[in-house]
Parts: structure tokens; sequence; C-alpha cells
């Protein structure tokens, strides 16, 4: 889960890279996403004899539909937001991974996880507050993403006994490609030198930290895997010194701060 983290700290890293200017659309961002998913899964599953059928396609289905809409809501929030306050209140997903896990599956949620959750929100709260970054459209966007990311995430507890983890990135790559790929060629707008690396990072990356996620899941209780994936704050605070020579806010690494903590709260004290 902490490779996953690094991998997909790079995926927003990529999008913010495709220069405003290219006329690329978030659908073929999208689109690109997924592609190199669909493709990298596809071999692998060939080359390791995996039937392409799920043991349970609803559920697979609610997991590719669920993580679609928590991934558009994602790149809509990083194309008005600055890299680190988009991951930092995304990354409240874990935490409603430990609410989903405690209602859908029956995993216990005890006092210390609930401090850690309410650390964590307070953290967004201070990422959004008035003065650094209104509480705009594009907060709202990354909280739902959150929400959504959170539920796809929690599909994965119960899908792990049906599917293996190339294929449900697989078909939830292909949801998106067939979703999005009809507004993409409507929109005429061809890769250019300038745009085809940042493209192809959000695939490449994508399908890594992915893959990678999608195994960690398989291991542990939601709850307890999905902690780790806040490492990608710190990772997206890195990004935007290094490679936007933007130094966030006092109140932004404040409220990443609280995140963090939220998540080690919970790993401490398991």
């Amino acid at each position: 889960m902490t490779a996953a983290a690094f991998f997909l700290s790079l995926v927003p890293l990529a999008v913010k890279l495709v220069p405003a200017d290219s006329g690329i659309p978030t659908s073929e961002k999208l689109v690109a996403r997924g592609m190199v998913a669909v493709i990298v899964t596809f071999i692998l599953l060939k080359k390791r004899r995996e039937s392409l059928l799920s043991g349970k396609p609803w559920l697979l289905f609610l997991r590719s539909a669920l993580g679609t809409m928590g991934m558009v809501l994602y790149f809509a929030a990083l194309e008005k937001l600055p890299l680190t306050d988009t991951v930092t209140v995304n990354k409240l997903s874990p935490f409603f991974v430990l609410l989903f896990s405690w209602i859908f599956l029956g995993e216990k949620l005890n006092k210390v996880q609930v401090v850690a959750i309410v650390t964590a929100f307070a953290g967004v709260a201070l990422v959004a507050s008035p003065g650094e970054v209104s509480v705009s459209t594009a907060i709202l966007f990354a909280l739902a993403s959150a929400v959504f990311a959170g539920a796809a995430y929690t599909t994965l507890r119960a899908l792990r006994k049906y599917d293996s983890p190339l294929r449900v990135v697989f078909w939830f790559s292909l949801l998106s490609v067939v979703v999005f790929l009809p507004k993409t060629i409507s929109s005429g707008v061809m890769p250019t030198g300038a745009t085809i690396i940042p493209l192809l990072g959000i695939g490449i990356a994508g399908v890594l930290g992915q893959i990678l996620m999608t195994t960690a899941y398989r291991f542990a209780p939601g709850g307890k895997v999905a902690v780790y994936g806040y490492l990608s704050v710190v990772f997206s605070v890195l990004w935007q010194i290094s490679v936007f020579r933007e130094v966030p806010s006092m109140m932004v690494l404040g409220g990443a701060f609280l995140v963090m903590a939220g998540g080690w709260i919970n790993y401490r004290f398991k």
C-alpha cells in the first residue's frame, strides 16, 4: 500500500503537468488513465491464463462504477485546486473505508478509530478554511471523490473471494475507457509532444498504483490497509514544492498533518 501511495501520487502530478492551454479535456485524461491499465492487465491476465469473467459480476460492476465516479470528481478537482489541497481532501477515503467497512462489512469500529476519523475531518476543515481555499465546488468535488473512492475500496474486501486484483483493475479501467472514449473522440484534440508524456504518466502510474492497492486490500481488513494510503499526502507536498516551486500554506500543511495524524492514530492503536 505504501508503494501504491507513491505511484498514485504521481497520477495527480501528471494531471497537473498537462498544459492548461493544450485543450486536453478531462475525459481524455481519464481515457489515458484507463487505456494503459486495460492493455497492461489484459496482457498479464492472458499470460497467467486467468479468465476475464468475474465470479461476482454485479459486485465488480459496482466497484468499477464507484471507482470511475470517484476518479472523475478527483480529476475535476485537480483542475481547480493546488495539488496538495486536492490530495489531502481526497485522502479522507481511508476514513470512509473505516465507516463503510463498519456499516456494510461488519468490521468493528472502536473509540480510537472514531478519534482518528474526527482528527482527519478536522484536517480537511483546515484545508477548506475561509481565507485559504474557499469551500467551493472544487472542494466539494474533492470531498465527493473521497466518498466514492472509499466506497469502491470497501467493495474490494468483498470481491477478494471472487476476483483477482488483475481482473478487478481490468474491468474498472475498461469501464472508464468505454464511458469517456466517445467524448474524447468528439473533442477532436490530439495529444502533442507536450501532452503525450504526462498522459502516459497518468496511465502508467495509475495502473501500477491500482494493482498494488487492489492487491493490498486482499491481505488485511479495509480499515487497516487504507491508512497507509495517506502517505500520498506526503508525496504530494514534495511534488508541489519540487516540481511547481509552490510551498503550501501553513493552514494546508496543518490540515495535511491532521489527516496523517488520523491515520497514525488508527495504526498505532491497532
